[in-house]
């Protein structure tokens, strides 16, 4: 069973082997460096920018991470990605090998999805992982999201398509 707790500064080091594992770095690195996302990441877990950080534990044991953040605070993505009033974007990844391909994915982002809505409720949720990261888009799926879009995006560091997807609104359809 994945559960989550807050990020604190003490797990960077892990964050920082995980992002430099092939099957991370091939995603979040694209267009960007080890440096920059591990700043990100440090400005995040410090309060200086308003990204919720959240460890993702399997049994106690590091696994990954998620975090979430509301669409509003980044107005030229959130307009980019088709985001609506209140929504809340999500990020999430396996970072440890060995727990990779083994649904904890699909575990995480159910998670990290009960955890937002119980901070907003009634919120709708938007990813857009890179359109080829077929495994990141089989995780939103089985948890319910919906294709929106496949696009290159202004916003994003990799020229590459993003897949947009959205779990809509508690109550809400997804057109």
């Amino acid at each position: 069973m994945v559960t989550l707790r807050p990020m604190r500064l003490g797990d960077l080091g892990v964050v920082e082997r995980w992002l430099a594992e092939p099957h991370v770095a091939r995603w979040y690195l694209a267009g960007s460096s080890l440096e920059r996302e591990l700043d990100d990441i440090r400005s995040s877990v410090t309060g200086a920018q308003p990204v919720h950080l959240l460890m993702a534990l399997d049994d106690d044991r590091p696994i990954g991470w998620g975090q979430w953040y509301l669409c509003g605070d980044n107005p030229e993505w959130a307009d980019e990605i088709g985001a609506r009033p209140g929504d809340v974007g999500v990020d999430y990844a396996i970072g440890e090998p060995a727990s990779v391909g083994r649904g904890l994915g699909t575990t995480l982002v159910a998670a990290l999805v009960g955890l937002v809505r119980a901070e907003r409720p009634g919120c709708g949720v938007v990813a857009d992982p890179e359109a080829h990261n077929v495994a990141s888009r089989r995780v939103l799926e089985k948890n319910g999201f919906e294709l929106v879009a496949e696009k290159a995006m202004v916003c994003e560091p990799t020229d590459d398509p993003m897949a947009i997807y959205r779990l809509p609104a508690a109550g809400a359809s997804a057109g």
